[in-house]
């Protein structure tokens, strides 16, 4: 089979290899689609600390086409399913105490993790999660980051009636929008490129604010009764999204720094202030199981939108072009097609 390999930062190459041989509790996959996430792009160009090599590749889709004689689940082969490639060891402190997103042992050599950018995988029974009828395998490559995207809403308790501002409207900003519809929150979003703010309206948003020629804190507060927003969501690197935080909540408000900086990048807030309004500010990393399940659900109830995100379907052959487009700023995600 193909798979891809990425041997050192921006050296990513096609290898045949042997089809995997399952165990007894494991089920072989034949990989339908995989997108090409932020991570992958790091890898790629080697702003992280892995090893090499290394297929990447953990926000995937397929077909089940072999069953271990071990798996208890109903799961047979010809089963479309979702696949959760960021795999934990099951046994640092986090991953027996509920956290596993904040597992210590995700990316270490020896805990095999990621797999996607290839034909066939084998994972565990754990690992595979159904699908209906009405999702693609190219829609179900993105109950990865919608499963980050609902840690993230649950990190600030975004509860019903509530008023959210999220920063950036891009891949990840549109699907927060969409999870934190669904959790009865109204949502606010700034971004500066009018297509993007356009999409954001077109699926839900309030109201779309170009933060190049309006404080987006002031205009919250004007639709707020001069409150602002209870929870305040960054999903954009730009300086400016971490500066807008503090103008745009409420007292009482949340932030959440969902995205993260290749710099150091300070808060722009004084601890008296945090201390004297109770803001609470938080980060997100990851996700557990129990948010792939709600991903691969809301998927299902037709409550996710995922179509307009799809920018470019590439293949093996044109990685490398499929590399430049998802690292392009019009981009929403590029998918590989195994």
């Amino acid at each position: 089979m193909k798979v891809l390999v990425l041997e050192a930062p921006e050296k990513i190459k096609i290898r045949e290899v042997e089809k995997p041989e399952i165990g007894k509790d494991e089920l072989l996959v034949k990989l339908g689609y995989c997108g090409i996430c932020t991570l992958e792009v790091r890898l790629y160009r080697g702003d992280m600390e892995i090893y090499y090599p290394i297929i990447p590749g953990h926000e995937a889709s397929g077909i089940v086409v072999e069953k271990g004689e071990q798996v208890l689940s109903a799961i047979e082969p010809g089963t479309k399913v979702a696949l959760d490639l960021v795999t934990r060891c099951n046994e640092c402190y986090y991953c027996r105490s509920g956290k596993s997103n904040m597992c210590e042992n995700r990316f270490k050599k020896g805990n095999r993790v990621l797999g996607g950018f290839a034909e066939y995988i084998s994972v565990k029974s754990t690992q595979v999660f159904p699908l209906p009828d009405s999702i693609s395998l190219s829609e179900a490559a993105f109950a990865e980051p919608i499963a980050c995207c609902i840690r993230s809403l649950k990190n600030i308790d975004v509860t019903l009636a509530e008023d959210i501002l999220i920063a950036g409207a891009g891949p990840m900003g549109i699907m927060h929008l969409q999870a934190a519809l669904c959790m009865g929150a109204r949502v606010f979003i700034s971004d500066p490129d009018k297509n993007r703010r356009k999409l954001a309206e077109e699926l839900g948003a309030c109201l779309a604010i170009d933060p190049a020629t309006e404080n987006p804190g002031e205009v919250v507060r004007e639709h707020t009764g001069g409150r602002g927003v209870d929870g305040y969501i960054i999903t954009s690197p730009a300086p400016e999204a971490l500066e807008h935080a503090f103008e745009a909540i409420a007292r009482d408000g949340r932030v959440n720094i969902y995205t993260s900086y290749n710099e150091r990048a300070a808060l722009p807030v004084d601890a008296n202030t945090l201390h004297r309004n109770e803001y609470l500010i938080t980060g997100s990393e990851g996700r557990t199981e129990h948010d792939f399940l709600q991903a691969v659900r809301l998927l299902g109830f037709g409550k996710v939108n995922v179509k307009p995100l799809i920018s470019k379907i590439t293949d093996f052959e044109n990685i490398e072009e499929g590399m430049k487009a998802a690292m392009s700023n019009g981009t929403y995600r590029v998918l590989l097609k195994a």
